[in-house]
């Protein structure tokens, strides 16, 4: 019989074929693995005699590049550069190939990489003791890859790469004392030291926005706005994470840091005495002093913007309205800063209570309530320095 099960329990098919010029061909073969019936034996057979027939039918099989020679060669270019990837993205990716993916799938050919392959690299990766986070963003760049071989029909299927489920790591934020405290030793550092806090509290700037923000393009005094066009990460400026402009209106405490600065608004509002823009080691080793100085621990600026989505939602603001001021691109992004405040509800200081005393319009009374959270700034500085003094003492 042209087809028939072997003892393996695999089907397999044999057959002689005659040729046009009369001379006899025998062929042979199996079915898929995945597919082992014996319709699939037969399909396979008639795909085997139509290719020994008429071979000019039969297209051709592209050449497949190496996984290597796709992911720097066709996939870098018009992938991440194309997509203007930013600078985290394409600093993240190059590490995750050389580090990853170029080890375990650089000489491979792109059709060699199936589902097999990936679970046992997803296994070396658990050997290795790497958290499930770090698993998954490696995994990601594997699938992007893949996924555009696919697309640019270099792989005739794109295989399944399952992710770990993880829960994002709960948001970490400054309590209001906290952030008085804070606020009070950046005031003590510098005029331009305090702004970039009350930006980044008062408005939940990123620190790369923050040191990208310049007088006359982003900050408007008299309709007490910021408008965020641009970060800048590495010393490269690109457009603010997510690609979308937002503008944020400005607490009084945000509008008074400004209005106090003795610089000539020109250029960047938190800048060297020279005019220049703050490098990333500046500015992350001024927060570290502040929250030392404050004595806190050490955190970094983000904190300081999830302190203010997080005191926002504890303020009742409207969760698409606090999306607009943060920039997320979905929902559920600033939804977790709400079930942060439900989760970790706290009392809300008296003095910031009456802050909004009178203030009919939602947004405007979360804003006054956000800017009136350093209003005990004065008294809580002077309680530090009392600290500080009786224990010098």
């Amino acid at each position: 019989m042209p087809v028939k099960q072997a003892k393996n329990g695999r089907w397999r098919y044999r057959e002689v074929v005659r040729l046009p010029d009369g001379t006899r061909e025998r062929v042979s073969g199996t079915a898929r693995k995945h597919v082992n019936t014996k319709v699939a034996a037969q399909q396979a057979m008639r795909a085997h005699v139509e290719r020994i027939l008429h071979p000019e039918r039969t297209p051709r099989r592209k050449e497949v590049p190496t996984f290597e020679e796709w992911f720097n060669g066709r996939f870098w270019k018009e992938w991440v550069v194309a997509r203007k990837n930013k600078p985290t993205e394409v600093r993240s990716k190059t590490i995750i190939f050389a580090k990853h993916l170029e080890p375990a799938f650089g000489a491979m050919p792109l059709d060699e990489i199936d589902v097999g392959e990936i679970a046992r690299f997803r296994a070396r990766l658990v050997e290795d003791e790497l958290s499930e986070k770090r698993i998954n963003n490696i995994l990601v760049v594997l699938s992007k890859a893949l996924r555009y071989a696919h697309d640019c029909e270099l792989i005739a299927k794109m295989p399944k790469i399952g992710l770990f489920k993880v829960e994002r790591p709960e948001i970490v934020a400054w309590d209001f004392e906290q952030y008085a405290r804070l606020l009070a030793t950046a005031k003590a550092e510098g005029e331009d030291w305090y702004a970039a806090v009350c930006l980044a509290g008062e408005a939940g700037l990123r620190v790369g926005e923050v040191k990208e923000l310049r007088w006359r393009e982003d900050v408007d005094m008299i309709a007490r706005t910021i408008t965020v066009n641009r970060q800048t990460c590495d010393g490269q400026t690109t457009t603010p994470k997510g690609r979308t402009r937002r503008v944020v209106p400005m607490t009084d405490a945000l509008h008074d840091a400004l209005k106090r600065m003795s610089t000539i608004r020109e250029g960047y509002v938190v800048r060297n005495v020279d005019g220049s823009a703050k490098r990333d080691g500046d500015t992350d080793h001024a927060i570290a002093r502040i929250c030392r100085k404050a004595g806190l621990p050490t955190r970094y600026w983000h904190t300081m913007r999830h302190s203010y989505g997080t005191h926002a939602a504890l303020f009742g603001v409207n969760p698409w309205r606090l999306q607009t001021w943060l920039g997320h691109k979905r929902i559920d992004e600033t939804m977790l800063y709400v079930h942060v405040a439900e989760a970790h509800a706290r009392e809300i200081p008296e003095h910031i209570q009456r802050a909004a005393d009178g203030i009919v319009d939602a947004d405007k009374r979360v804003l006054a309530m956000l800017g009136a959270r350093g209003n005990a700034v004065a008294k809580t500085a002077a309680a530090v320095d009392d600290s500080r003094m009786k224990s010098s003492a």
